[in-house]
């Protein structure tokens, strides 16, 4: 769950509808060669599923017990996050293998910085295996094919990143491979311009509710419950104003 606090309310985002945003975005990129391929599509499959696993949990928001605030993404133990990886991999790779890879590729990549943690260490092993194997199925585990893999990959990657910057209404600069982004009131500014001089219409589903110390799980899921979702909307564009760091 993205959880953006507004002053007096929460805005409540889950991570499947985030997703969906993504695929948005990555759609019309055009600096992308990868997305110019016949796997396209895979491309766009494996961004729009890539946070699937999080359905379950995000069903059922928790409070953090100290705060009494819903708990967010990056909130959860390290046996949450294996399970709903491993949850939504399976779920991919049943409709298309190389899809299944390339979640579990964003899956090791967005949790790298836990490399070296032994709470992990079975998360990492066995999200590479299935990983490697799904490449192994399909052709893809080493050489140029890998290449290939990973500049797809790279499609993934950068449509997460636009997507929780719009989600999280992050105005600070947040940096993504070559790539540099930030929110100006709703307008989400990509630099270097990655659609080629259009403008993309962004639209997500969210729930705003109070935010007031919530007493337990049920209390907040009460909560939630009340709340009709309703349509986030901005856009999206390229912006010379954002200074781009050499690389």
């Amino acid at each position: 769950m993205i959880v953006r606090d507004e002053g007096e309310t929460l805005l409540l985002i889950t991570q499947p509808n985030h997703a969906w945003l993504a695929e948005q975005i990555v759609a019309s990129v055009r600096t992308e060669r990868a997305l110019e391929s016949a796997d396209r599509n895979t491309i766009l499959l494996a961004t729009r599923e890539h946070d699937n696993g999080w359905a379950e949990v995000d069903a059922e928001p928790t409070v953090d017990a100290a705060t009494g605030r819903p708990c967010d993404f990056m909130s959860g133990s390290a046996i949450i996050k294996h399970e709903l990886w491993l949850r939504g991999i399976a779920r991919v790779a049943k409709v298309d293998r190389h899809a299944g890879a390339l979640v579990a590729e964003h899956a090791l990549t967005v949790h790298g910085y836990r490399r070296g943690d032994s709470e992990w260490q079975s998360f990492f092993e066995s999200i590479t295996a299935l990983r490697d194997d799904l490449l192994q199925q399909i052709g893809m585990l080493t050489g140029a094919p890998r290449a290939t893999f990973h500049a797809q990959y790279r499609c993934v990657q950068l449509a997460d990143a636009f997507s929780l910057q719009f989600c999280n209404g992050w105005s600070e600069q947040q940096s993504t491979l070559e790539y540099r982004a930030a929110m100006h009131g709703d307008t989400l500014l990509i630099s270097p311009d990655p659609f080629g001089g259009i403008t993309v219409p962004l639209r997500v589903l969210g729930r705003r509710i109070p935010w007031r110390p919530y007493r337990d799980d049920g209390d907040l899921r009460h909560a939630v419950a009340a709340i009709t979702p309703f349509v986030v909307e901005g856009k999206a564009r390229g912006s010379d104003s954002i200074v781009v760091a050499p690389h």
